[in-house]
Formats: structure tokens, sequence, C-alpha cells
């Protein structure tokens, strides 16, 4: 999928959240990487053999309270990887609107239990 496709469909993602999810997102950057995430984990440790699709870097909305001057928290959504997992245009699309609600799930203080358990 050519790249202004991708970032559309990113895009219209976040453009059809309910209002009053959209509302809260404040300080937030969604970016696209084309590479994969290795250069990102290469200093942590047990990384698992596996595809990073998206990544939350950030303090998640449930520890903000009262705390100023944060840095912006960001959404990396890693397209190379999602291609490969995806067999079809359409399918590809549904994982990037997956992986892109699964960060945004981390942003809002879900963890990975919750956000399985809501099949994100």
């Amino acid at each position: 999928m050519d790249k202004d496709k991708f970032e559309q469909i990113v895009l219209n993602t976040l453009e059809e959240l309910p209002d009053k999810f959209k509302e809260k997102i404040k300080n937030l950057c969604v970016v696209i990487e084309d590479s994969d995430i290795e250069p990102t984990l290469k200093n942590k440790i047990n990384t698992q053999a596996r595809l990073t699709l998206g990544l939350y870097q950030g303090l998640p909305a449930t520890l903000r309270p009262g705390r100023t001057n944060i840095m912006p928290d960001k959404i990396t959504i890693y397209k190379k990887a999602l291609e490969k997992v995806s067999s079809n245009d359409s399918e590809l699309e549904k994982n990037i609107k997956k992986v892109v609600l699964h960060e945004l799930g981390h942003y809002f203080g879900l963890d990975e239990k919750k956000l399985r358990k809501l099949g994100y």
C-alpha cells in the first residue's frame, strides 16, 4: 500500500473516534515509521522474536492528573510490520485501525490484558 493511503487510514481512524474520546486527547503525536522497530528496541532486554505493529510512549492519561509540563506522548505505527502480517489491502486496513485503537487504549491507561479482553 502506498504511504499516502496508509496515512489516510490512520487519520480516518482518529477522526472516526467518538467526540468524548477525541476531546480528551491532548499533547499526542502519531507517527508512521516505514522501518521496523528493531533500532528502537536494540538496548532492551527480553525482546521476543515477534513483530511490533505499534508502540505507545508516554504517560497514560490515568497517571496525569495534576501534572504539568509533560513531554508529548507518541504513538508509532510500523508500516512494514503491518504489511507483513496482512495478506491484502482489506486486511491491512483492518489491522491499521486495530493497532491505532490499541495504542490509543494505552494512551488512555489500559494495559495489554484489558486491551486483549476488549478485542484489541
